[in-house]
C-alpha cells in the first residue's frame, strides 16, 4: 500500500505543477498579447498618419483641415480685413408646383385558376 500512496503523491504533485506551467503560461500570453495590441495600434496610427500625409501631398488638405485652419486664422486675420458685406435675407417662395395627374394603370384581365391533378395515393405519412 505504501508504494500506490507515492505514485499517487508523485502523481498529485505532477498535476501541480503542471497546472501551475500552464497558469504561468496563459498570463504570458495575456501580457503578450496586450503588448502587441498596442504595438499594432501604434503601427496603425503610424500608418494612418503616413497616409494622410501622402494624401495632403497628393490632393492638398482634407476639407474639415481646411475649415479649421481657417477657424484658427480668423481671429488673427479679422483686424486687418474690411467686414463682410451682409447678406441679403432669403424670401421664401411657394414650394409646390402644380402637378400632372397620373394615368391610371390598365387594368389587367384577372388569370384563370390554375387546374390541380388529383393525388390518388394513400396519405400514409
Amino acid at each position: 500500500m505504501g508504494v500506490l500512496t507515492v505514485a499517487m503523491t508523485g502523481l498529485r504533485d505532477a498535476i501541480v505543477s503542471s497546472r501551475q506551467a500552464r497558469m504561468a503560461l496563459l498570463g504570458d500570453l495575456a501580457r503578450g498579447t496586450d503588448e502587441r495590441r498596442n504595438g499594432v495600434s501604434t503601427l496603425c496610427a503610424g500608418f494612418a498618419r503616413d497616409r494622410a500625409g501622402a494624401h495632403r501631398a497628393w490632393f492638398g488638405p482634407l476639407l474639415f483641415e481646411s475649415r479649421t485652419a481657417q477657424k484658427h486664422q480668423q481671429p488673427t486675420e479679422a483686424k486687418t480685413q474690411e467686414p463682410a458685406p451682409k447678406a441679403e435675407p432669403r424670401t421664401q417662395k411657394p414650394a409646390h408646383r402644380p402637378v400632372a395627374a397620373r394615368a391610371p394603370h390598365p387594368s389587367a384581365a384577372p388569370l384563370p385558376r390554375a387546374q390541380r391533378t388529383r393525388f390518388k395515393g394513400s396519405k400514409k405519412h
